[in-house]
């Protein structure tokens, strides 16, 4: 069973909140697919695993990560959303996946708002980014849905260049 320190969150048709078997499990099968190729997939489920491990672990190490999304009302995995902050980046990242079967209902919008608020109260934190492949089209309308503003190429920690994406700071 797995432990972590993330809070569970609320928003009007999602329950975020840490990990689970169920949500690992979905996790390494959406990994296992064309539909993970913005992070890196398709991978095997060993390296989903390690991927599942390092958002979990994120919590412990910064008191704050990705949450793992599911519908409220069937509780079936959805995604994970939130804060993707490992040790070689200078910057946080508010990030989101969805699965294919959930696409198209809001729920990326959904759930990335309410990461970002919670990131907003409780941690202090000031405007976000978000770091967008260039024909990861779906995510660059989230973050444009979010109030996002494309601030250009930016080189990563992996070979390639995205587009960041600075979120408005919260409304006072």
């Amino acid at each position: 069973m797995f432990r972590t320190g993330a809070p569970t969150l609320h928003s009007e048709r999602l329950t975020l909140g840490p990990v689970s078997d169920a949500h690992a499990e979905a996790f390494m099968d959406f990994c296992a697919t064309d539909a993970s190729r913005f992070l890196g997939g398709p991978t095997d489920r060993e390296d989903a695993w390690v991927g599942v491990a390092m958002q979990a672990g994120q919590w412990a190490l910064r008191g704050y990560g990705t949450f793992w999304v599911s519908e409220t009302a069937t509780g079936a995995p959805v995604g994970r959303v939130g804060i993707f902050h490992p040790g070689w980046r200078t910057e946080p990242e508010l990030s989101w996946a969805i699965y294919p079967a959930f696409q198209h209902r809001g729920y990326a919008t959904e759930a990335a708002r309410a990461a970002r608020d919670w990131a907003y109260d409780t941690l202090g934190f000031g405007p976000l980014m978000s770091l967008i492949d260039p024909a990861n089209t779906a995510s660059e309308h989230v973050a444009e849905r979010l109030g996002a503003r494309n601030e250009g190429p930016h080189r990563t920690d992996v070979p390639k260049v995205v587009n960041r994406w600075r979120h408005p700071a919260r409304a006072a």
